[in-house]
């Protein structure tokens, strides 16, 4: 096979517009499809101003420690049986979610540590935690 060569080596600088005009017409096509998406209004459900909610204050907390010798304190104030019980029930009376933590010391005699429940159960003291 042979091939002919031109006789005159001129490049030719022209533009080949077809791929731009394919292009152009592609952009053109996905901007009509979008356009009416766009300029459609979007319904939303925004979030409406509340009023502030007041903060819940924690319950009031009460620390009864038995000792070992059979003595009562209420918040590092010594108290007896019958104070205990008035105690907890005007702290019941102010507060009714007052909870009251009862620490015994080791070896502590259990009738101690009952009595001081009893009297926290009838002051109305519901909410009782036993701590270490």
């Amino acid at each position: 096979m042979v091939f002919s060569v031109p006789a005159s080596r001129s490049e030719l600088a022209e533009i080949n517009i077809t791929p731009l005009v394919d292009v152009m017409l592609v952009l053109l096509v996905i901007f009509m499809v979008t356009a009416p998406v766009l300029s459609r209004p979007i319904e939303t459900m925004l979030p409406q101003a509340v009023p502030p909610v007041k903060p819940v204050e924690p319950p009031n907390d009460l620390v009864l420690r038995v000792d070992l010798s059979g003595t009562y304190t209420l918040d590092d104030r010594p108290v007896t049986l019958a104070e205990l019980r008035t105690r907890l029930e005007d702290a019941h009376i102010t507060d009714p979610r007052t909870v009251l933590h009862v620490e015994a010391s080791d070896g502590t005699d259990y009738q101690q540590v009952v009595s001081a429940l009893a009297q926290a159960e009838a002051s109305g003291v519901s909410n009782i935690v036993m701590r270490n």
